[in-house]
């Protein structure tokens, strides 16, 4: 079952609403249907329960019982076919379907006897869960953070995301194939809008896999710069080890102190050990600091041997 499916069944089941709140519910997923018009009502789904939810909450709301069908593809159809109940449907949502420009009637997510500071909120929320339930779609949040509502009408579609936008939510506009998305890609506008439906168990989804992926970023980011320190301290420890041979070849290491030449023998030995690892190889054991210390020594004196070799005449030299 896809992310986008759960999340439509979790609205779906919710149950007792609020007259108010199931007449703006059944007006979001009629208005934003294949057709809310003079001409028909109707929805085409590849879900069953958004077919049913439809069929249900318009025969509630209106009375009206529509026809519900499915095709060999899968599709499920609900319509309403008849002139006089389709003028009912219209009717009871103040509309005659025969309008210029096809937008949202916000009287129809107010319940005229209450208080509107007290009912907005919860009707306006109802109006979101019927439109995302005909017209949404939400992409799991493993793959990447997208919701969208998919309007065949601009002015509609621009209806809508001002109204998203009046909760705050980072809803935009763009034109796909000559139909208008209002869509979503901040992850936490498509977590509040999860919540606001009711998919509380969809947006904790979304902030588990968010969690995860945070923590598995900084993971990568520290092996990376363990990878990174390793990588350094081989390219460091390879440079020592040839110039610490240098000196011996020259015959050298013997006009270094004691302590040098036996730290060389010991760096020879072990060329892979990092600067914590050779100190502990002493007795006392050397701190960092040391290590680094008699390392600048011995590449010093690697230094002053090579220019001391450059500067003494070849036997050929000598000879001529």
């Amino acid at each position: 079952m896809s992310f986008s499916l759960k999340a439509k069944e979790e609205i779906s089941k919710i149950e007792n609403l609020a007259p108010c709140c199931r007449h703006a519910m059944t007006y979001g997923m009629l208005l934003f249907g294949r057709e809310f018009s003079s001409g028909g009502i109707s929805i085409m789904t590849e879900h069953e329960i958004v077919a049913r939810t439809y069929a249900e909450l318009l025969e509630k709301e209106t009375g009206v019982k529509a026809n519900f069908s499915v095709s060999e593809a899968g599709k499920y159809t609900v319509c309403v076919k008849r002139k006089k109940e389709i003028e009912k449907v219209l009717s009871a949502f103040s509309t005659s379907g025969n309008e210029s420009f096809t937008r949202i009637n916000r009287g129809n997510l107010l319940n005229e006897s209450s208080n509107e500071s007290e009912i907005l909120n919860c009707c306006n929320a109802s109006f979101f869960k019927g439109a995302f339930l005909s017209c949404g779609t939400v992409s799991d949040p493993n793959k990447g953070y997208h919701l969208e509502f998919v309007v065949p009408f601009r002015t509609l579609s621009l209806d809508l995301m001002k109204m998203l936008s009046e909760y705050g939510l980072k809803a935009k506009h763009m034109v796909r194939r000559y139909v208008n998305i209002i869509y979503i890609k901040d992850s936490e506008s498509i977590e509040d809008l999860l919540n606001i439906m009711g998919a509380q168990t969809a947006a904790f989804e979304i902030m588990n896999i968010k969690i995860y992926k945070d923590f598995r970023n900084v993971s990568n980011r520290r092996a990376n710069f363990d990878s990174a320190n390793l990588a350094r301290t081989a390219v460091a420890a390879v440079a020592q080890v040839e110039q610490i041979q240098k000196i011996i070849d020259g015959n050298r290491l013997c006009e270094l102190p004691e302590e040098l030449q036996e730290f060389a023998a010991l760096r020879i030995e072990n060329p892979d050990a990092s600067l914590r690892e050779f100190g502990e190889m002493f007795s006392p054991p050397l701190s960092r600091s040391a290590v680094n210390h008699r390392i600048k020594k011995l590449l010093a004196f690697a230094k002053k041997c090579e220019e001391e070799t450059q500067k003494t005449p070849t036997e050929d030299q000598n000879i001529g």
